[in-house]
Order: C-alpha cells, then structure tokens, then sequence
C-alpha cells in the first residue's frame, strides 16, 4: 500500500488560512485517493493521478482557496550547499475556459535576502524549472536527478508521478520511455518531485 500524509495550510479567498492534513494514498488498481481534513471540513477525491485528483479535490472547495504546502530543499550553488523551504501554493483558476478548470502552481523562496517566485497553469514542471532558474541553483531533488524519469505520455504527472530508477540494472536512458517499459516496471513510483535520497546524481542539463 503506497500512502502518505502531508500537513498543509487551507488559505481562503480573503487570506486567512487553518491547518489542514491532506491523505494521499495511490491505489492498485492506479488510481489517486485524496483526502483533505481539517476543523469541520472533510473532502474527498479520486481520480486517475495525483494531479487530477487534486484539481477535483480543490474544485469542491469555495471558490478562491487554495492549499500552500512547505517543502524542504537542499540546493547547490557552486560549493555551497543549503537547505531551502520552498511556499507551493495550488489553486483553480479558469482562466482560459470559464468550464474548464486547471490547477495553477506558484511557488516562492527566500533565499539570501530575495524573495523568488515563480508559476504554472497545469504543468508543475514550468513552475518549478523557473524558479530554480530564477535563483540560479541547483535543486537536489528527484526532479533533477539522473536516476529520476517519467512516462511522457502528454498526461504525465510531474508533482507526484516520478519514478526512481535507481535500482534498475541495464538501462538505457537514451531509448524514449516506450521502448523501455520495463525499466519503469522495475522502479520506484510516485515519487514526489521534491523528494531526496542519497543516491541523488544531478542529471546533465535536465530541461522541461
């Protein structure tokens, strides 16, 4: 069974915010049950991945709230090496079709005195490639690391939908993703694209 839970912070439309723990669990038969729990609230969603769960999980929610989670990153610049709180906020926005709603990321670091930000409407990855570039670091997480891959299917979840291949013996990296099915039968998945483990090797020149 592959379920964790993260302690978030549900902030309104007028930005007040209450403490909130969101239940992920990624069921065998691959679809995302989330739930969002708080003092008198309690929701629910399920659907194919953890990104389109989440957006029916949001859209349940009054119009204008948003969840903000904190994640701890070690990032590289040059020599130095720090670990850094990265603010994701996620929303629903509708901006480009009123029947349409997408998730909308936005994160934002401190980081030496400056305030970075940086988002998204859909694709996670945009959000995140921008800031790291914005601040002119190196991310040491699973998003940037050469045993980190996914399935570019043009659905792909890029928020929690990584696999880690670390284990994988024999791979070939330069094959596209359909020519080698195996190696991802054979990985770790649903790997958050924040997460960290020792054996994180930076990718060489990770563009999304």
């Amino acid at each position: 069974m592959n379920e964790r839970s993260v302690t978030t912070k549900l902030i309104d439309e007028k930005g007040h915010s209450q403490d909130t723990i969101l239940y992920v669990r990624f069921r065998e038969n691959e679809t995302v049950h989330l739930i969002l729990a708080g003092k008198s609230l309690y929701f629910e969603s399920d659907e194919a991945t953890y990104v389109q769960s989440l957006l029916e999980l949001i859209t349940k929610l009054p119009e204008g709230y948003q969840l903000k989670f904190l994640n701890s990153v070690q990032s590289t610049n040059g020599n130095s090496v720090e670990i850094l709180t990265v603010e994701e906020y996620t929303s629903v926005t509708r901006q480009y079709d009123p029947d349409e709603p997408q998730l909308k990321y936005r994160l934002v670091c401190n980081y030496r005195g400056i305030t970075f930000e940086a988002e998204a409407i859909e694709d996670f990855s945009i959000a995140l490639q921008a800031l790291q570039d914005k601040m002119d670091v190196s991310f040491n997480i699973c998003a940037f690391c050469s045993n980190g891959d996914f399935r570019s299917t043009g659905g792909e979840d890029l928020r929690q939908g990584w696999y880690c291949l670390r284990d994988v013996l024999n791979r070939q990296p330069d094959l596209p993703w359909f020519q080698r099915e195996q190696e991802f039968q054979e990985a770790y998945s649903n790997v958050n694209a924040f997460h960290w483990c020792p054996c994180y090797v930076k990718a060489v020149d990770r563009m999304f």
